[in-house]
């Protein structure tokens, strides 16, 4: 009986995650059909420790990948900056390799992706997106990543 509460609440919060990151273009890459799930690191927190940050809700996926893939996955993260409220970029040659997205929010609740890819010594690229949610502004974001 205990595995099974365990098996519906992990399914709602899955669910709930999902629904919360509707309609990005990203999402694809944060439910595992852009690469294997199996070769991501994935890490997912809500409740009341995030409230520190004024955040509710930090999902990040970080995984390593050939220039063609980290291609497929910096478009998808470019789509989703086009149709956000505010967006920071920056590129190498054609690819992006940071990102700071201000997506619209869902009623009072502020959206953001972060993105990031950096070279591997085996000419690949480890890429590291987080999905945030709360009433963090963007200068509250900037602050926190300053301090780190």
């Amino acid at each position: 009986m205990k595995k099974i509460i365990i098996c519906l609440m992990s399914l709602l919060l899955s669910t709930g995650a999902a629904f919360a990151q509707k309609g990005l273009n990203s999402l694809p890459v944060f439910q595992g059909k852009v690469i294997p799930e199996r070769q991501m690191v994935m890490t997912e927190v809500r409740g009341d420790g995030m409230a520190t940050y004024k955040l509710s809700y930090y999902r990040s996926v970080r995984f390593q990948v050939d220039t063609l893939t980290a291609r497929k996955v910096a478009a998808l993260v470019e789509a989703d900056a086009l149709t956000a409220d505010s967006a920071e970029t920056e590129k190498t040659g054609e690819l992006l390799t940071y990102g700071l997205v201000q997506l619209k929010p869902l009623g009072i609740t502020r959206r953001y992706l972060c993105y990031q890819a950096r070279p591997t010594t085996f000419h690949g690229w480890m890429i590291t997106i987080i999905y945030l949610e709360g009433s963090a502004t963007l200068q509250d974001l900037r602050s926190m990543f300053e301090k780190q």
